[in-house]
């Protein structure tokens, strides 16, 4: 499972959103520039959180965008869901009652298990966490790369 493009672009205008200390409506402009996104895909994804009732928008010279609500009543979940439609992992969680193995497939407790662990996770986090992450006392994620192996290293793996 990957999420599209456009939810990475709906958090990151939320975050510029939501990290703005001034309650004004900001342009598709300042967001666009703010987060370097290009602003015609923006103008879609905003469209998308605006249906959402995610944020506010309003024409005119004065006119932008804003959040609908604070952004600790905004879940990663309610993002998400405006953004990719019901995340599912299997067609089985998806469509219940269509698959005929359901009852004696072994993976599907799996499936149940991690579908849960998905939803609890994005239900779990609010647009907070993406502005500061200290606030919820959430870390960031630590990336690990495989350690390249120095050639003597290598020969003596080889070797053994």
């Amino acid at each position: 499972m990957k999420f599209t493009r456009a939810t990475e672009y709906a958090f990151r205008a939320l975050r510029f959103l939501a990290s703005q200390i001034e309650e004004r409506w900001f342009s598709i402009q300042e967001i666009a520039k703010a987060e370097q996104v290009p602003v015609q895909f923006l103008s879609k994804v905003m469209q998308q959180l605006s249906q959402a009732s995610i944020v506010q928008s309003t024409c005119g010279k004065s006119g932008g965008y804003r959040l609908s609500k604070p952004p600790d009543q905004i879940r990663m979940s309610d993002v998400v869901l405006a953004m990719e439609g019901p995340v599912t992992v299997n067609n089985c969680l998806a469509f219940p009652g269509e698959c005929s193995f359901q009852n004696q497939c072994k993976m599907h407790p799996v499936w149940v298990e991690l579908q849960e662990a998905i939803d609890s996770i994005l239900s779990k986090y609010d647009i907070t966490m993406i502005v500061n992450s200290k606030k919820r006392g959430a870390k960031p994620p630590v990336r690990r790369t495989a350690k390249k192996k120095t050639n003597a290293e290598a020969s003596a793996s080889q070797q053994a």
